[in-house]
């Protein structure tokens, strides 16, 4: 019981007793301020594939010291980006500076 007690008081958000209020001037106007945002780039999404243009190959090398030697040449790609979602803003609330 006593568990459950603590966990429920966790989960309950703090509240300030007193909340101080901010004004702030806009122009010629003096405003109420409510809260503080920056904003974020949110950078694009892309879906890549890979396209194979020439497969892995083997190959026998002969050295000059007459040692022929079988080697393994990796597979080459390019790859293909696709746009999903474009780049976008977003604003997340940040604590006030003033």
């Amino acid at each position: 019981m006593r568990r459950l007690l603590l966990i429920a008081a966790l989960m309950i958000p703090a509240t300030p007793a007193h909340t101080e209020q901010r004004y702030v001037n806009v122009g010629n106007d003096r405003v109420k301020l409510l809260a503080c945002f920056e904003e974020v780039t949110v950078p694009a999404k892309y879906s890549t594939k890979k396209i194979l243009m020439e497969p892995a190959r083997q190959a026998y090398v002969k050295r000059a010291t007459g040692q022929i030697d079988l080697v393994e040449y990796p597979a080459v790609y390019r790859e293909e980006k696709t746009l999903v979602e474009p780049e976008y803003k977003l604003m997340k609330q940040i604590a006030c500076r003033y």
